[in-house]
Parts: structure tokens; sequence; C-alpha cells
């Protein structure tokens, strides 16, 4: 395969570049669709530009690469995590302490655009004064 069908987005979308789609890389390498995704999102979270990122796996080939990332990163956790069902909420009515601060904002907007509710929570959102009255009303479990 020359280098300039590699860089070419209409012949090739899988990460590698090598294939013709993302679902036809997981069939090709071995593995499952849903371990080819965690390992995509992985490489793209650690190399988020797609030219340096075809360009590192390119000179070190994809096998290497993934053993270089399994032997820093859980890679086989994160497959198994990726793989588990969703199970049960554990508590459906939560308190939230925040800081009346600029990333605070999802938290209190969350309420009024009804998302807490879409996802069957009752959620009371409380402004509190700094980060030690939070960490003492997560201790008392208030």
């Amino acid at each position: 395969m020359s280098a300039d069908s590699r860089t070419d987005p209409a012949r090739h979308s899988c990460l590698c570049g090598g294939h013709a789609s993302e679902a036809a890389h997981p069939a090709a390498e071995g593995g499952t669709l849903l371990d080819s995704v965690v390992e995509q999102r992985l490489w793209r979270a650690l190399l988020p530009s797609a030219a340096p990122r075809r360009a590192f796996l390119t000179a070190v080939g994809s096998a290497t690469a993934a053993a270089a990332l399994d032997s820093v990163f859980p890679l086989a956790a994160a497959k198994a995590l990726a793989a588990e069902l969703p199970g049960a909420i554990e508590k459906r009515e939560l308190k939230v302490g925040f800081i009346l601060i600029t990333c605070a904002t999802p938290i209190i907007i969350a309420e009024p655009m009804g998302f807490y509710a879409k996802h069957r929570l009752k959620v009371e959102v409380i402004k509190t004064a700094g980060w030690a009255v939070i960490r003492d009303k997560s201790l008392n479990r208030e």
C-alpha cells in the first residue's frame, strides 16, 4: 500500500489507515469491534491529530504500538469496562454541593434543562461557601 493511499480519507477511514472502514479493522486484526473502538479512542486521546498518529503507527507498526500502549496502560481492563453492561443506579436521590464558579455551570444548568429528570434522578443542588464545606458535608454523608 502506498503512503498516498494511507493518508487519503476517502479511501480508508480506520485508525491505522489500512482498512476500508473502522468495522473492517477489527476483523482483519483478529479482535472485536468494541476492542477496536477502545483502542482507537485511546490513541486519539494520546495523539489527537491524525497526521502524527498515522506517522507514529506507520513508523513503529500497529503491533509494536499496541504492545507499548499495553505496557503503560491497562488496555485489557479498559476493554473489560467497555464491555460491561450498565447496572442499576445506586442512588436516585442526591444532594450536589457546588461553589459558584464557572465550572459549576453544568451542575447548575442540568436541572432546568431536565437532565436529572431524564435519568430519573432527584437532585438537590446546594450552593456552598467553599471547598471545606463540601468536604465536611461529604465526610458527614450529607
